[in-house]
């Protein structure tokens, strides 16, 4: 798949991972350094499908419904801020906006509330650092301040370039090693061409609009939209919304969401939150 290529679930054939868990492959692994890739899960109610991290930390975000997690294992840390992996705190309950860590090595079971809505999962692979590239990219995390499962809006905003803003859910300072996890905030009429030094996996988590690439073509972006931005791919993203566009962000190597360049190599202003 190149570059800046918008894919989604409804448009692609989709696999069984278990009975009643379709997976859809939204970013496939080919145009990485080391291969970044993201799926889609779809659980229709109930049922269940069990992820186990090998070589890959995978990092997971609820797009719609609820559902849970147990967690079988886990390396080291606190599965929330509030409460350790015990036998009797294993479970974490899920809804749109919950985030999970699964570091490589570790293994979880996820399943789907008995509603009507489906639960819907993303589920984004990233090389642990058991390869040389990985290795390098790496950031020293402290095992006492990581957690397994997060959610949006229990940090804080951060200011980006022109109006946006964006809110963390894993970085170094909660256990994520090799990539930052973030929601990106686009206001109406969007985001100005620009482009960024690393490997992207991006998904519209809420809003629509489009993605407008250098030759001036643009395609649709709506709920579960998936794509990869490559390392100086310039790229813009228009809202005409009055309601803000919301973007699934996963970056490597983990740093600074904020950080982007404008089409001259200026890098692009961050205005501090209001």
């Amino acid at each position: 798949m190149s570059a800046g290529i918008v894919r989604h679930a409804s448009a692609l054939t989709g696999l069984e991972a278990s009975a009643g868990v379709t997976r859809f492959e939204i970013v496939p692994s080919g145009p990485f350094a080391e291969a970044m890739s993201a799926h889609h899960y779809v659980f229709e109610s109930p049922s269940e499908c069990k992820f186990v991290a090998k070589d890959h930390d995978l990092y997971f975000y609820v797009l719609g419904g609820a559902g849970s997690a147990t967690f079988e294992k886990l390396s080291f840390g606190s599965l929330t801020k509030e409460a350790d992996l015990t036998e009797k705190a294993s479970d974490v309950a899920l809804l749109e906006g919950s985030a999970i860590l699964l570091l490589d090595g570790e293994s979880l079971v996820l399943k789907s509330e008995k509603s009507s809505d489906k639960f819907e999962v993303v589920v984004a692979s990233v090389p642990s650092p058991i390869t040389p590239w990985a290795d390098i990219l790496k950031r020293e995390i402290d095992p006492a301040s990581r957690v397994a499962a997060t959610r949006l809006g229990a940090a804080q905003h951060q200011a980006a370039t022109g109006d946006r803003q964006f809110e963390v859910l894993f970085d170094a300072s909660n256990g994520s090693r090799g990539a930052t996890l973030f929601v990106g905030f686009i206001p109406s009429s969007g985001a100005p061409q620009h482009y960024h030094l690393y490997d992207e996996i991006c998904v519209i988590v809420r809003g629509s609009g489009a993605l407008a690439s250098p030759d001036g073509s643009e395609q649709k972006l709506v709920k579960g939209s998936a794509f990869h931005v490559s390392p100086r791919l310039l790229h813009a993203i228009h809202n005409p919304n009055p309601e803000d566009l919301w973007i699934l962000g996963l970056f490597r190597p983990e740093g600074s969401a904020s950080a982007a360049f404008y089409p001259d190599g200026r890098p692009a202003p961050v205005d501090p939150v209001r």
